[in-house]
């Protein structure tokens, strides 16, 4: 008796240590577990088990294995403990290691492995081991479910799902959830119908399904008979809402929630501030007692959406002083900020912690950098900016030749448009814009109709309303008058309110009355609402003292309700921005120090002779109160706060939202002089850099108060916005994409095969670079084997970088080829890009018909990474824009078939990078009359290069069959 006491209190013991070992290791506290394990006279394996795990859950694999190696004896538990070890740590091939070399398996350590690759996004590798596991139970089934849908195989999910001998709860929700995600609404709807059990995670599924495909109503139904709501469920149903655009439903929803958790407060905060209803927004700010970083995000990038660039920066400053950290979205959105306020500082205060996070590599932020930096009238940081990056894609050349426009330097910006095509950068249609503006600011009327007349046959780039535009305002500030109207009259697209403007403004600065006529009456008829036809066309009669038809003009403008923005200038100083209005200091706490300036300044202005040009003033008054009304124009405040308030030596920067008139000009060009002070002023339109007396448009912009395309979008509008650009997490993929570029012959002789190949210098799991290895040795085995003289093999090059950072060398081999083709006058066939994918664990050929302008990209949750949704070439048509291969891919599939490969015909070109480069050069296969594929190969652990190789030269063969 006593002995079998002695056993049952060793046991216990065992059994508490093991608990021990275990509580210890999940609050972090490892080696304290260690200490425990150690201390134990006698050590059972669930002890050894409990500690192995323990090192695992703390991320020391090495030494999990290390003890594990050391267990004077194992169980099935161990061993599994071992898999399931590996895989939380993401050694993979570790844990299938393992796996192989276990004495014996149970259904458990089959679920770990399947559930491990399912993690690791490796879905086929897991279905495979699945299909071979001699016993499955539940969660064996919901595992692979799972991985089907995560992999978006809705298809095989559903086959997998009816074939499953027990349908638990969590494995039709999984069902549910996964159907709504591919739109298969009604379908998820019979399941949820279905179901005898059904847990408030179902119901919620079922509601957030019907929201995501807009069918809020029916959402609402549902959501409205749930047995158990909880705070998941309210904010699935207020997103429906909010997505939906349908804010006033959302409002009495959200004051009805019990709870209103940050998630649900952020969405409310970012669905009023597309509305428009700051106030309100703001409101759910303050109430929130607890906020995140999307909080902060959505509040800022409502006060920037909605012109509210002061508010946004106070935010900015709060967020700071609270200690909270701006994420990337948030800095992106107070550059924007920053450079729409002219405000330096904190510009320059963002780009130090862009510097500091290592967010200036980024392209994208690279170009928002030079934007600001444009905008704030720093052009030589801009550059630098620019000449940073020896890979450029085209949103940074299209932001640096806005630049140089803005700030009237046409020479610059011809020279770097020209240098475009040359650096492997096609030029697009926001390039055509941006130079076309710059040719107009600088007089290059030459050269800007030059390009206006060839963007078609030399970029494959068809005029657009805004090119139409920008050109007739070209001619317009040349004086080229008849030529504009012209014009016009010859469009193949109808003229809107930006080309008719365009033309007004000429008539204006040219006293061409008659046309002036018909161009206000077709903005009347376009824009009734406008004020700016009403104020040229008073402009216009005022210059020639017509004083009965402005106040006509007035009263019309008053019958129609018709109101125009007044004029407003603002400039930073010690990091505030003070603004300014029209003829009016009252309200400035230092309005005596500014008014005493400005008599300064007057003063030294009639000393040097000027002489107010009272023509800018649309009012039929005597000349005193002309004179006044000019003196206090709100870029004359501001210019007079800045020689205020800013030391010698420092630029004074100043803002207006309107265009800034001659005799403006004229006056600040004087005080540059007089004060000798710098002032760099940014109108509605462009830049004026003030010095000694000059201005940097050298006059040649002066008196054209026009409605352009820039009045409707300014220059900074011609660069691409955030929501456009790949997100450089999307770019590391584990797939590596290069690009062959095969010249085949027809009859008529051989032409240069060239092999161009673009990817990533590691690969994952792989030593050696693959694309530089496939490289290699396709160059070798067709040096040995040589094809038919239709076919020559080229140069093969290994790039840098892929997907973005790639496009312009993409672009560079491409059009290399053509120029190549073009000047040596060569007769040739067919021309033709084949692109290969390296796939890892594939072992199947793979030829792609389509690419689509939408890049999904996942990567395991563990790491952070959330799907990315963004368009690739928003100028270049919506986002899902499918461009599809000419070549026959039927054809050539069967060709390769009978030479004995297994190849599959497939519509999906890859994952993100594989996407991105297949889509662009799709394009460019289009614009060049030439045709584009795209190959996957199976990485060389799952088809020997041998293989590869014969695959690779057999592919140019039927290429070059097909082509005859």
């Amino acid at each position: 008796m006593k002995r079998a006491h002695l056993i049952l209190h060793r046991s216990y013991c065992t059994v508490n240590s093991s608990f021990q070992i275990s509580r210890l290791s999940k609050v972090g506290q490892i080696n304290e577990a260690r200490k425990c394990f150690d201390s134990l006279r006698f050590k059972a394996i669930g002890s050894w088990n409990s500690i192995v795990s323990g090192y695992f859950s703390n991320g020391m694999p090495a030494e999990a294995r290390h003890l594990f190696d050391e267990m004077p004896e194992r169980n099935i538990v161990s061993w599994n403990g071992l898999v399931s070890g590996y895989i939380k740590n993401g050694m993979i091939t570790e844990a299938r290691e393992a796996f192989e070399t276990m004495p014996e398996r149970n259904v458990v350590s089959w679920t770990a492995m399947v559930k491990g690759y399912v993690q690791e996004g490796m879905v086929a590798e897991a279905e495979t081991l699945f299909w071979r596991m001699p016993e499955r139970n539940e969660v064996s089934w919901t595992v692979m479910l799972g991985g089907f849908i995560d992999d978006r195989r809705v298809d095989d999910a559903r086959r997998l799902y009816d074939m499953m001998p027990v349908k638990d709860v969590v494995a039709s929700t999984n069902m549910i959830g996964g159907l709504c995600k591919e739109g298969r609404v009604d379908e998820a709807r019979m399941i949820f119908d279905d179901m005898r059990d059904r847990n408030v995670i179902t119901w919620t599924s079922m509601v957030t399904g019907y929201c995501q495909n807009n069918r809020v109503d029916v959402a609402r139904k549902l959501f409205e008979v749930m047995p158990e709501k909880t705070e998941v469920s309210w904010t699935s149903m207020l997103l429906g809402y909010t997505l939906s655009g349908r804010m006033e439903e959302a409002e009495e929803f959200f004051e009805a929630m019990p709870v209103r958790p940050v998630i649900a407060c952020n969405a409310m905060i970012v669905g009023l501030g597309e509305r428009g209803e700051i106030g309100k927004a703001r409101r759910v700010f303050d109430s929130m007692n607890e906020r995140d970083d999307a909080t902060w995000r959505g509040m800022i990038k409502a006060y920037e959406r909605n012109g509210f660039e002061l508010e946004a920066i106070d935010l900015f400053g709060v967020m700071q002083r609270q200690g909270v950290r701006p994420s990337f979205p948030s800095l992106i959105s107070v550059l924007s900020v920053c450079g729409a306020l002219a405000s330096l500082e904190y510009g320059r205060q963002v780009h130090a912690h862009l510097v500091r996070c290592r967010f200036d590599v980024d392209v994208y932020v690279a170009s928002v950098l030079m934007t600001m930096y444009v905008k704030c009238g720093e052009l030589v940081k801009a550059k630098l900016v620019f000449d940073r990056f020896t890979s450029k894609d085209v949103i940074m050349w299209n932001s640096i030749i806005s630049g140089y426009a803005s700030h009237g330097l046409g020479e610059e910006a011809l020279k770097v448009f020209h240098e475009m095509p040359s650096s492997g950068t096609m030029p697009n249609k926001v390039t055509i814009i941006a130079i076309l503006t710059a040719c107009s600011y600088a007089g290059k009327v030459e050269e800007g109709v030059e390009i206006f007349e060839s963007m078609e046959s030399r970029f494959c780039v068809a005029p657009s309303v805004e090119h139409y535009s920008c050109t007739v305002d070209m001619l317009g500030r040349a004086g080229r008058i008849d030529e504009a109207m012209k014009l016009i009259e010859t469009m193949t697209v109808k003229p809107d309110a930006t080309v008719w403007g365009a033309l007004l403004g000429a008539c204006r600065t040219h006293s061409r009355l008659d046309l002036a006529e018909v161009a206000a009456k077709k903005l009347f008829e376009i824009e009734p609402e406008n004020a700016g036809p009403y104020v040229l066309l008073s402009s216009i009669n005022a210059s020639r003292a017509n004083w009965g038809d402005v106040a006509e003009m007035r009263k019309d403008m008053r019958n129609k309700n018709v109101s125009k923005f007044p004029g407003c200038s603002w400039i930073e100083v010690d990091k505030k921005v003070h603004t300014f209005v029209r003829g009016d200091v009252r309200n400035h706490p230092e309005k005596t120090l500014i008014s005493m300036m400005l008599e300064k300044t007057e003063g030294l202005l009639r000393e040097a002779g000027y002489s107010p040009d009272c023509s800018h003033v649309l009012h039929d008054v005597d000349e005193e109160e002309k004179m006044d009304n000019l003196r206090l124009h709100s870029e004359r405040l501001a210019v007079a706060y800045g020689l205020l308030k800013l030391p010698e030596g420092v630029p004074i920067r100043v803002i207006k939202n309107l265009r800034v008139c001659g005799d403006c000009h004229a006056a600040i060009k004087l005080i540059s002089k007089v004060m000798e002070r710098e002032i760099i002023l940014r109108d509605a339109n462009r830049f004026h850099h003030f010095k000694k007396g000059v201005c940097s448009c050298k006059d040649y912009c002066i008196h054209k108060h026009f409605i352009s395309l820039d009045e409707h979008k300014s220059f900074s509008d011609f660069n691409i916005g955030f929501s456009e650009i790949v997100n450089k997490e999307a770019l590391s993929d584990n797939s590596s994409s290069c690009c062959f570029s095969v010249v085949a012959m027809g009859s008529e002789g051989p032409t240069a095969v060239t092999i161009n190949i673009t990817g990533f210098k590691k690969f994952h799991g792989v030593a050696e670079n693959p694309t530089e290895k496939m490289a290699n040795n396709l160059k070798e085995y067709l040096a040995k084997n040589p094809q038919s003289k239709d076919v020559v093999l080229g140069s093969c090059t290994v790039l840098e970088t892929a997907g973005q950072g790639a496009l312009a060398s993409l672009y560079q081999l491409l059009q290399s080829a053509i120029n190549t083709k073009e000047s040596e006058s060569v007769t040739c066939g067919k021309t033709i890009w084949v692109h290969f994918g390296v796939n890892s664990g594939a072992t199947k050929f793979a030829i792609e018909q389509q690419a689509v302008n939408e890049a999904t990209f996942r990567c395991p949750d563990e790491l952070g990474w959330k799907p990315q949704h963004l368009p690739i070439v928003p100028s270049d048509g919506p986002i899902s824009t499918v461009r599809k291969t000419t070549l026959p891919v039927e054809e050539i599939t069967k060709a390769l078939e009978k030479k004995g490969f297994e190849v599959i015909t497939s519509d999906d070109a890859g994952r993100f990078v594989c996407n991105y480069v297949y889509y662009h050069s799709l394009r460019f296969a289009e614009q060049n009359k030439t045709y584009s594929l795209f190959v996957h190969v199976p990485l060389f652990v799952a088809v020997d290069e041998e293989t590869q190789m014969r695959f690779t030269a057999s592919l140019l063969e039927v290429l070059t069959s097909v082509c005859k």
